[in-house]
């Protein structure tokens, strides 16, 4: 393909992308995906003639979503990748101008929280007759799909008190009437949590509401940004008008 365009006078090829996946935590997987970039962009100028100056390393980058997640900071990440770029550049005689990364879930996903109306508390029985609490809540996978297509985990905390009850296992759920209408599978919430208490899930800020949709005919809650004690709408609620914008007639 790297032939095929250099022999196109509309295009010129100037340089290589790579991305090895999403949520990535190691970062061996980023150090080696930027040597073999390197590799490929030396074996197009060996065969081809054709100078590649350019390497998007991708992103990928993972983010803590709970306690078990260890991300590493941006400037470890950074100083990684261009001195594997640097390293394996100098020794083929490779002159790179510029690297660029994707670092969108690193920047946007901690930035986001998604508040939650409690509602119906309902305990269930599970194996070895242990009880899991089912919270319901006023929002589900129209506004967070991961739970549901890839088992995402998040951290959630009570927010609009301090609860002084002991912990249950406990998981929060949807209202959409699904099987699969789960937000945090598996967590500990306080038992003395109520109807109408406000429950924060953390780290929503990336593909979440990209992600989201009018699942049911279902409006899309607003995001706010927050800064400083001062609040603007970003993204205004849907209305039920707005379902309907489209109806022609």
């Amino acid at each position: 393909m790297a032939k095929v365009v250099k022999d196109l006078i509309s295009l010129e090829l100037i340089g290589l992308h790579s991305h090895i996946g999403s949520q990535i935590l190691p970062l061996a997987g980023f150090e080696a995906a930027a040597a073999r970039l390197v590799t490929a962009a030396v074996m197009l100028r060996d065969e081809a003639g054709i100078v590649i100056s350019q390497l998007g390393l991708g992103g990928g980058f993972g983010i803590s979503y709970v306690p078990a997640d260890q991300p590493k900071d941006i400037q470890v990440i950074a100083d990684l990748l261009v001195s594997t770029v640097l390293r394996e550049s100098k020794l083929n005689d490779l002159i790179v101008s510029k690297i660029s990364v994707e670092p969108g879930r690193y920047i946007s996903g901690p930035a986001g929280i998604t508040l939650y109306t409690v509602g119906t508390i309902k305990p269930v029985t599970i194996a070895g007759g242990q009880t899991r609490t089912y919270v319901s809540v006023d929002g589900g996978m129209s506004d967070n799909i991961r739970t549901a297509l890839y088992g995402a985990q998040y951290t959630v905390a009570v927010v609009s008190r301090a609860p002084t009850g002991a912990p249950m296992l406990s998981r929060v759920v949807g209202k959409h009437c699904e099987s699969g209408d789960i937000i945090v599978r598996d967590c500990y919430l306080p038992d003395d949590l109520k109807p109408g208490d406000l429950i924060a899930v953390a780290a929503t800020g990336a593909y979440c509401r990209s992600m989201s949709s009018q699942y049911n005919g279902t409006p899309r809650p607003p995001v706010i940004a927050v800064s400083g004690g001062l609040d603007q709408v970003w993204i205004r609620r849907e209305t039920y008008e707005d379902l309907l914008v489209l109806d022609q007639g």
